[in-house]
Order: structure tokens, then sequence, then C-alpha cells
């Protein structure tokens, strides 16, 4: 059997030996990754013992993974540059690229780590996250934002290797390091013995920090020991004009990147501010069981941006239209599947997380999440096309249309339904105007090239 494998690899254009190769890296490690993160929650549950401190971890994970995002797309742009330049087997400007990205990452991350600590040193963080003084005391929050935070700044400068890893077309290498990550969090989670809330909380503050970003450091050892010797970021090589190039593409990323983490990554939060910390748990168990399909289906995609730039860099258009096509006829088998669920919540509910471990399995709340799965399996193929071939305008708009939206839209919605559905139905207005949109856009945008 692997023979036939590896014969038919060896049969298909670069390109596509690329995208299978990487994808079957993806299922088999980061189906591991979901397969653990699947086991977390429950095991979270336990741990924290208190669905009102675990709703609070989940918001607080949420909120200072939003400062991920505020690389001002450097990351996303050096993506796109390395590709071309390791593809066109030019080496000073792959160490140029590296290097700029690198010091521009590493100057934003000292001037965000010098305001942080005075900043949330202001804030009544119980307020802010709706908890009771009692059970977790203003200190133990602070510490634990401080904690958190230092492991995201270290992920935030550590994780330009994935971006390098991407370029190289080494994303199952990627998945890899998630898997890794996972696997760290769940162990302690389940071996760690659980102790008063506050414990809690800033014992999995530590592992977060420590696990997220050890095998982000063990990966870039690797990589410039190795491959990439030669770009080892060096001051010497950073240089106004690289930095320019990385920042004028990767800034359309970034409005993308702070767009879109307004409309998907706010929803722990405001469902706290609706309606309490411990429908956070509710939602997150929903969410986990219904982007299982967008998971798996973004498995396949996860090649396919820097393959799409490599090809737009060769000019092999027909190869990018014929790869749009497939996956689109993808997308909408997996997207059926989303609705499959539905029916077989309640048992897989009880199986996953203990009979009675929600208040009650509503078949409403699994329609709007399936409608939602629906919408992130489309965005994730119409995204990887768009973001390979450095097309954002598009996808720019809609999703600054959507942040606008978002929360005044979530309120709104919540009042209505008297439920914190409301802030996943404002999810599914702000997604869907996207996937209508982009693909009347997109074909004739291949063509035009």
């Amino acid at each position: 059997m692997f023979d036939k494998i590896r014969d038919k690899l060896n049969h298909l254009s670069d390109n596509d030996r690329i995208v299978y190769k990487n994808v079957i890296g993806a299922f088999l490690v980061k189906g591991g990754a979901l397969l653990i993160t699947l086991f977390t929650l429950p095991a979270y549950i336990d741990f924290f013992n208190n669905d009102e401190v675990l709703g609070v971890w989940f918001t607080i994970l949420s909120l200072l993974n939003w400062i991920l995002n505020f690389d001002l797309g450097i990351g996303n742009g050096l993506r796109n540059h390395l590709s071309e330049s390791l593809a066109s087997g030019d080496n000073v400007a792959t160490k140029k690229y590296i290097s700029s990205a690198y010091a521009s990452i590493g100057a934003i991350v000292l001037s965000v780590s010098a305001l942080f600590p005075i900043v949330i040193s202001c804030v009544d963080l119980n307020s802010v996250f709706s908890i009771d003084r009692a059970m977790v005391s203003p200190k133990s929050l602070y510490i634990t934002l401080v904690i958190v935070f230092i492991g995201v700044m270290i992920q935030f400068w550590l994780k330009l290797i994935n971006s390098v890893l991407y370029a190289m077309q080494k994303s199952s290498i990627n998945n890899f390091l998630v898997l890794c990550t996972n696997t760290i969090i769940l162990v302690v989670a389940l071996v760690f013995p659980s102790g008063s809330n506050e414990t809690n909380v800033i014992v999995m503050a530590v592992v977060h920090a420590v696990a997220v970003a050890l095998p982000l450091l063990i990966a870039s050892i690797v990589v410039f020991g190795g491959r990439l010797r030669f770009a080892i970021p060096n001051i010497k090589f950073v240089t106004k004009q690289h930095i320019k190039q990385v920042l004028s593409l990767g800034g359309m990323f970034f409005i993308l990147q702070l767009a879109y983490m307004v409309i998907m990554s706010t929803n722990e939060f405001l469902i706290t501010k609706t309606s309490g910390n411990a429908y956070v748990v509710e939602y997150q168990a929903y969410y986990k069981l219904f982007s299982l399909g967008s998971t798996v289906f973004a498995l396949a995609l996860t090649p396919i941006w820097s393959v799409i730039t490599k090809a737009k860099a060769e000019k092999n258009y027909a190869w990018i239209e014929a790869t749009y096509k497939r996956f689109m006829l993808l997308a909408t088998i997996f997207a059926a599947g989303e609705f499959v669920i539905i029916p077989l919540m309640n048992p897989l509910m009880n199986i996953w997380l203990g009979e009675d471990a929600l208040p009650s399995v509503s078949i409403f709340t699994g329609v709007l999440f399936a409608i939602l799965g629906c919408l992130m399996i489309v965005n994730s193929v119409l995204s990887s096309i768009t973001n390979g071939l450095g097309k954002l305008k598009i996808q720019s708009v809609c999703f600054l249309l959507g942040a606008v939206a978002k929360i005044p839209l979530s309120y709104f919605l919540v009042g209505i339904m008297n439920s914190w559905n409301g802030v996943v139905l404002s999810n599914i207005v702000c997604v869907g105007l996207y996937c209508i949109i982009q693909p009347l856009v997109i074909k004739k945008t291949i063509y035009e090239e």
C-alpha cells in the first residue's frame, strides 16, 4: 500500500506533491492534536471544578490571544515574501526578510511589554471578567494575567518560525508543534492535583505559557541550526526596504487579522458580559463539537496558502483554478457533515463530557453552530486562495463591516433572543457576508491573472 502511495506521489506535479505530503502529515499529526483538544475540555472541567472560574480562564485566554494578532501582519507578510524568495533561490533576500521580520516583532514585543503591567494595574479585573472577589481575588487575577501575558509575548516573537516553516512548505511541522502544546496542557490537567480556585488558575497560566513557548523555541533552534543556518536572524541583515515590503503586504493582513479577531475571538468575552461566565463553558462544548468538521477540513488546507503563493510566482494559474474547484467541492461535502452532528449531539455530549455536564442540549443551538461551521469551512477555502494570491480587498471590506457590526449586533440579538445564542447568530451574519460575496469575485480574479 505504501509503495502505491509513493508511486502516486512521484507522478504528481511539484505543487500537488507538496500539498498531498503536507495534507497527509497534517491528518496524522494535527488529527492527534484535535483528539487531545477534545479530551482537554472534560479534563479542564475536572481540574477547575468550578464553571465560573473555568469560564474566566477561557475568557483570559481569548482576550490575551488577541495580542497575537497585533503583529502588524508581519508573520503573514513574511510568509508570502519568503515563499517567493525560497522558490527563486534568492538567499540574500531570504536572510533580509527573516532578520527584518524578527527585528520588527522584537520592537513590538518590547513596546507592549513595557505598557501591559502598568495598564492592567489600573483596571478592576474582577469587574472586567465578571467574577466575585471572594471566588478569585484581584491579586490572583493580576498574577494570572501577567504570567499568561509573558507567555504570549514569548510566543509572539517565537511564532515567526511558523511563517518560516509555511514558506518552506513544511506546514506539517507546525501541526506537530500544536500537538506538543496540546499534549503538555492535557497531561498537566489530568495529573496535577486540583487546588483552590486561585491556585488552579495560576498553575494553568504557568503551564500554558511553557506549553506554548517551548515547542516553538525547539523548532527555531532546529530550523536555524539546519537548512536555514545561513539565514539566522541577524541585526546586520535588517533593512528598511525589507521591513517596508513585509509591512506593506503585512498591513493588509493585519487589518484582516484585527477584523477577524473582533468577529471570532470576542465570543467568550461577550457571553461573559451578556449571560455570565458559566455559559462560556456551555459555548465551548458546542463550539468544540461543531468545529470538528471545519478543523479537520482545515487540515487539508494547511499547505494551500503558501503553495498558491509559490504557484503564483511560477504563473501557474491553471493549477490554482483547478485547486480552487477541487477544494470547494470538498467543502460542500464537509459542510453537509455539520448537520449530521445535530441528531447525535445528546449522546455525543454524554459520552464526551459525562451525563448532566450541561444543563440541556438544544437543537436550535446545534443548528446555529452547524450553520456557523459550514460558513467556517467555506471561509477557509476562500481565504486560503485569496491570501496566497495576495488579493485581500474583498476580504478586508467584508470583515471590516463584520467587525463594526459584531459587538452591537451581539448585544441586540442576545436581548431579542434572551440567550447567548445571539452571539453565535451575530457570527453567522458577519462571516456569511464574506462567504456570499467572495466566490462571485474570486473566479474573475483567477481568470484575469
